[in-house]
């Protein structure tokens, strides 16, 4: 019997050190594509191809500017898109700017320049993050705007039938319910906000709203699940396409780490999305 319990123990002890070395070597430098379909009741037009990203982290143990690049060619290999949604978390870290080193500033500038290689340069949209306040929110949206990104923060920006809407990040700004009011009656309205938190103030008629911020809880453990999301909105908003009020809402799981560098089956990933209207 103790023969079999300490075989059982090895089993298990090997098993945790086999999962440990996964989660922080190899899952966070991994990047996996997810493709989703969306029939939206509220979208009427053409179909539309999306790239989503989220959560870059630049600066953290897995991100630097290297595999900012990286990142840049996979996912251009799958355009070109419609649009590129980016909804914060570009920076890591708690630290503002005046406190961090000259060569970390400079590694987090390379790496936001090179996200304006995204798309070709085109239709690249950003909303702020909790991180990126930290940071200085200031400080990144020059440098995001620098690089060609067009930065909504209680924002929207009209475009032919369509309008871009950008609200604030839910924690450490103050997300407007008016941040569509200058789009047309019209335009269709796609949302993007940093964390589920906010959903509630994105407009009733939105047919697509996109978040990161929960990573897709990091650490996704089986039979136990997401249990870390940083939300109010909880494991219901943890990860993948839901829906809010009637409106489709899809959470990515982004690419970074924030807190503890690991990531266990919540690896990180660029999203293809395809709107279309629902029949």
């Amino acid at each position: 019997m103790f023969r079999i319990f300490k075989r059982i123990f090895l089993i298990g002890l090997a098993t945790a050190i086999v999962c440990l070395l996964y989660g922080f070597l190899i899952e966070p430098n991994r990047l996996v594509k997810r493709a989703v379909d969306i029939d939206s009741p509220l979208y009427d037009g053409p179909a539309l191809k999306i790239l989503l990203l989220s959560d870059m982290h630049i600066g953290g143990l897995h991100i630097d500017s290297d595999r900012v690049l990286k990142i840049v060619a996979r996912v251009n290999q799958d355009g070109p898109y419609d649009y590129v949604l980016i909804p914060g978390d570009f920076i890591d870290g708690h630290e503002r700017r005046s406190d961090r080193a000259p060569e970390t500033i400079a590694e987090i500038e390379t790496g936001i320049a090179r996200l304006g290689e995204l798309n070709g340069g085109q239709n690249i949209y950003a909303s702020l993050g909790n991180h990126d306040t930290w940071y200085g929110k200031s400080d990144v949206a020059d440098m995001l705007l620098r690089a060609g990104l067009i930065v909504l923060d209680n924002k929207s920006a009209p475009e032919n039938n369509l309008c871009i809407v950008g609200i604030a990040d839910f924690d450490t700004a103050r997300p407007s319910p008016k941040a569509a009011q200058n789009c047309g009656a019209d335009q269709t309205k796609i949302v993007i906000t940093h964390s589920p938190d906010a959903l509630k103030f994105a407009p009733k008629d939105s047919a697509l709203i996109v978040t990161g911020h929960t990573h897709g809880g990091q650490i996704n453990i089986p039979l136990i699940g997401r249990r870390v999301t940083a939300t109010r909105a909880g494991r219901d908003y943890a990860y993948g396409l839901k829906r809010y009020d009637g409106m489709p809402v899809f959470i990515t799981a982004g690419i970074g780490t924030s807190m503890l560098p690991a990531r266990f089956r919540a690896p990180p990933e660029y999203v293809v999305i395809t709107l279309r209207a629902a029949e």
